[in-house]
């Protein structure tokens, strides 16, 4: 059985991050389910999570995957609980730096290449980095 101090607690907890998420949500001029959006969750599904906790009444205390959507996912959002300021930050300080899209070069080869002779060579390298996939294509052909 639960001990009542600790439930308290949580209720505690719970309102306040909902506190926090409807304050979130008003500074920024958004809707609940552009809130959804941003935290990449299923939009019924999601609609429904983030209305437990920002409700009136009783609040659903967060799971830590939403603590950790809510403070890495939403710009500076970030709230204090019992003196102590919650957020999201990196070790070292120094975020992520957002990449700019790729650019995507056309590649014009007017030679003809022979792949069954023996004397030239092809090498593909393919790399995933976050959000992108880079191939690189190298022709080497003998004279």
């Amino acid at each position: 059985m639960a001990d009542p101090v600790d439930a308290g607690a949580a209720d505690d907890f719970a309102q306040v991050f909902g506190d926090a998420l409807n304050r979130y949500v008003q500074s920024k001029g958004i809707q609940h389910i552009e809130l959804v959006a941003l935290l990449g969750l299923d939009p019924k599904i999601g609609k429904q999570r983030i209305s437990t906790y920002c409700r009136a009444g009783e609040r659903k205390t967060p799971s830590a995957e939403m603590l950790w959507l809510a403070c890495s996912k939403l710009p500076d959002f970030s709230f204090s609980y019992k003196g102590y300021r919650i957020s999201a930050a990196t070790l070292n300080g120094n975020g992520s730096k957002p990449s700019s899209p790729a650019e995507q070069i056309p590649l014009d080869f007017e030679r003809q290449f022979n792949l069954t002779d023996k004397h030239g060579t092809i090498d593909v390298r393919v790399s995933r980095p976050r959000g992108r996939i880079e191939v690189s294509l190298s022709l080497k052909a003998a004279s």
